[in-house]
């Protein structure tokens, strides 16, 4: 016999049972249209029987004037990626050159320098200002400026001067000068409306975007992409029978909208895009390769923040576990060598550090005011 129930649990129990039937109906609803949703869809699959290797990728990219590798920055399996299609396109054709997201054109004389031999790493990391205007560890793109500098390879600064592109996300075209103009292509397309679309999507993902202009972060967006096209575009006319190597971020090759179809605009000439490790949509890309991860040797870091006074280097900050800190170091004290090499930039510092191993044990010297400093700090 099943127990009477009083009115009130009577009424939540039906409440429960015709409540939990409404749920099930409402997933029922849910996932019938997620389901229509993927079918209209149709999404992209991969034919795993059939995959590419990066050796048949490059047969295929052997057919093009430009090849676009696109990275992730701080992934060296990206770089390897690329060094591995450079090696063998240049073997099948030993007019190749590179072009570099990298470095700024108003550098290109440090570049040529180094990859005609007629300076050291040294001198060419200091003249192209590499660690102020890039600040990704050099050994992320040692391999690849080592084999351009062995077989001599042109190597092609691509990159707008950082100050324009800052001054224009900031207060837009209209605020750059007349010789700030010079500096950039005379023609700026702005009709690719899915690119401002995606760009919208990046930008609203930014902390505090709202305090920012989209418009004039889209005009950064396109001026960066034509200068580099530009530069692209100015090699080719230059040295038609060459093919050039593009190594750029994703963000600027991704669906051919940043730098390859402005190239393109240009110029016409053949081109094939390809991304690493980016998400498999249609039309993102001509191939996507996925590497195994590599570590790479890092640069030691001494947690030090600073700022360049006078051709001095002056402590400003300290990074969390600072072992400069640590050490005895404190802000607004004068740092002067490392193992008696001159420091008056912040570049001379990265350079110092760049050519430094792990376990060493590195002596730097400075001033506090008219104390002179000395402390040894074993690098991480």
């Amino acid at each position: 016999m099943r127990p009477r129930l009083s009115g009130k649990r009577y009424l939540f129990t039906c409440f429960v049972f015709f409540f939990a039937i409404g749920c099930s109906a409402t997933r029922r609803e849910e996932s019938s249209e997620r389901f229509k949703k993927l079918a209209r869809q149709d999404p992209p699959t991969v034919d795993v029987a059939n995959l590419k290797t990066l050796s048949s990728i490059i047969q295929e990219l052997a057919t093009k004037q430009i090849v676009y590798l696109g990275e992730e920055h701080d992934k060296f399996s990206h770089h390897l990626v690329q060094l591995e299609i450079l090696r063998t396109l240049h073997r099948d054709n030993p007019k190749t050159a590179v072009g570099m997201e990298m470095f700024e054109r108003p550098f290109q004389r440090a570049v040529d320098d180094y990859v005609g031999g007629a300076v050291d790493e040294r001198a060419f990391l200091k003249r192209s200002e590499y660690f102020k205007r890039w600040n990704i560890d050099y050994h992320l793109y040692k391999p690849i400026l080592d084999y351009a500098r062995d077989k001599r390879l042109p190597v092609v600064a691509l990159n707008a001067r950082r100050e324009i592109v800052d001054k224009v996300a900031k207060s837009g075209l209209d605020a750059l000068s007349k010789a700030e103009r010079n500096e950039i292509p005379a023609n700026l397309d702005f009709s690719d409306q899915e690119y401002r679309a995606r760009l919208k999507e990046i930008f609203a993902e930014h902390k505090g975007s709202g305090e920012k202009n989209l418009e004039f972060f889209y005009q950064a967006q396109i001026l960066w992409d034509e200068t580099m096209a530009e530069s692209i575009d100015q090699f080719l006319k230059k040295n038609p029978d060459y093919r050039m190597i593009v190594l750029a971020g994703s963000g600027h090759l991704q669906y051919a909208s940043g730098i390859p179809k402005r190239s393109f605009r240009r110029n016409g000439f053949s081109y094939g895009v390809v991304l690493n490790d980016a998400e498999i949509k249609p039309r993102i890309a001509d191939f996507i390769v996925f590497p195994e991860a590599v570590a790479v040797p890092s640069t030691p870091k001494i947690g030090v923040v600073v700022e360049e006074q006078n051709q001095q280097l002056r402590v400003k900050g300290f990074a969390k576990e600072s072992l400069a800190e640590k050490a005895g170091f404190k802000a607004g004290d004068i740092l002067e060598s490392i193992d008696g090499e001159r420091l008056s930039s912040s570049d001379d510092l990265q350079i110092a550090l760049f050519y430094k191993k792990a376990g060493e044990t590195v002596t730097i010297r400075g001033r506090r005011a008219e104390q002179e400093l000395e402390f040894r700090i074993k690098l991480p």
